[in-house]
């Protein structure tokens, strides 16, 4: 892909994500290069690649269900497409990620997409990333979330609330108290504070693995698709893990339902 454009965080927006926790930028990458992800977006979910893995499946829904996707997403696009890892997006969000991190070392890169399609793609709940994560270790990592299409509240663009990456992990559990449906919520959150991030195509937000998020339903006539970069620094091992139960019953759950895949 081509060059990486040349952009750069600012002294001042590195302390507004390190007060704030999370932080928003109106470009990343090409109009060009968006249109390009758009085609790759499309196979990727259309051929629901990667579901005999465990790579393709919906959030919002438990596995194995019937009917139609309501908030499909699609692990590790670039072990697909490695081309993804040349583009321009791939390349400065890194770079990027590792002004915020103040991280000189080898930034690792993990990716995924997630889709809510036009007028009943569901929400993301409020939840903290590192719910998800290793519970072995400190987190040293955050999000980089890039929409390709526009994005509203009305459509789902991201919600933060600030100051929340300074917090604890608060306690999760599975949407709908189900631990079949991978995707975590939160009830500890006072949604009143919210910030949201409306983006045009090729902005991009920054946000660290504790900071509280959410995205709306997509009430709109239109596709909201998301491409999310998780960058991270080397992390440290804690002296015993972190007490999060969701993450056993999960495993429990699929094993009860012979659901075997790969990532877990």
């Amino acid at each position: 892909m081509s060059d990486v454009l040349n952009i750069n965080i600012t002294d001042e927006q590195k302390r507004f994500y390190q007060e704030n926790g999370f932080l928003s930028i109106a470009r990343i990458t090409t109009d060009e290069e968006i249109e390009w992800l758009k085609t790759i977006y499309g196979k990727l979910f259309e051929g629901r690649t990667g579901e005999e893995k465990g790579f393709f499946y919906d959030l919002a829904r438990p596995r194995g269900h019937e009917g139609r996707d309501e908030l499909p997403q699609v692990l590790g696009p670039d072990i697909t497409i490695p081309e993804l890892r040349e583009s321009i997006y791939y390349k400065n969000a890194k770079r990027l990620s590792s002004q915020l991190l103040a991280v000189d070392e080898k930034i690792n890169v993990g990716g995924h997409m997630i889709y809510k399609p036009a007028k009943y793609g569901a929400e993301t709940p409020w939840h903290q990333d590192e719910a998800y994560w290793n519970p072995e270790v400190f987190s040293n990592g955050l999000s980089v979330w890039m929409p390709l299409d526009s994005v509203t509240t009305e459509s789902g663009c991201m919600q933060f609330i600030p100051g929340s990456h300074k917090e604890n992990v608060r306690w999760h559990r599975h949407i709908n108290d189900d631990p079949l449906i991978h995707g975590l919520m939160t009830d500890d959150v006072d949604s009143t504070e919210a910030i949201a991030c409306p983006l045009h195509p090729g902005g991009a937000t920054f946000h660290h693995t504790r900071t509280l998020h959410y995205t709306a339903p997509n009430t709109t006539d239109n596709p909201r698709r998301a491409y999310i970069l998780v960058c991270s620094g080397p992390e440290k091992k804690r002296d015993k893990p972190a007490y999060r139960p969701w993450q056993d019953e999960e495993r429990e759950a699929m094993k009860a339902a012979e659901i075997d895949v790969e990532y877990l």
